[in-house]
């Protein structure tokens, strides 16, 4: 999957310096080259800790299960399966297709990732067995 598909990696100011929030956001960030530039713009009030540590999880099960090629496949698998999609209708109102809705910081604030995130956990150890909170 392209770079720009997946979660862009997130930063914190603080005393005039830009850090990685977490784990993953320091992995993609060292998948750039020196001197890469960026174009940067504040974040709403969702847990950039928590989306990370969602993100972060992903990672290990994949890494662990190889049950997908990426984090990001393993992700729409997750909102497929819960549910987390809109239909596309045809010129005379009929369902063609469906797409896969976004969990962006944009598409869900903080009180709906906490429902997705535990929905997604309990989702995981119903299908695969495993504990998020473990990971």
């Amino acid at each position: 999957m392209s770079r720009d598909k997946r979660p862009a990696p997130i930063v914190r100011l603080a005393f005039g310096r830009l850090s990685p929030v977490t784990a993953y956001d320091e992995e993609e960030i060292a998948g750039f080259a020196n001197g890469a530039e960026f174009d940067l713009k504040p974040r709403g009030t969702r847990s950039i800790p928590h989306n990370g540590l969602y993100w972060l999880q992903l990672g290990h099960i994949v890494a662990a299960t190889a049950a997908w090629a990426t984090a990001e496949k393993m992700h729409e698998w997750v909102k497929v399966k819960l549910g987390y999609v809109s239909p596309i209708f045809g010129p005379k109102g009929e369902v063609i297709g469906m797409t896969v809705d976004s969990a962006s910081f944009k598409a869900m604030d903080q009180a709906t990732f906490n429902v997705f995130h535990d929905q997604a956990a309990a989702l995981i150890a119903r299908e695969m067995g495993i504990n998020m909170s473990d990971v």
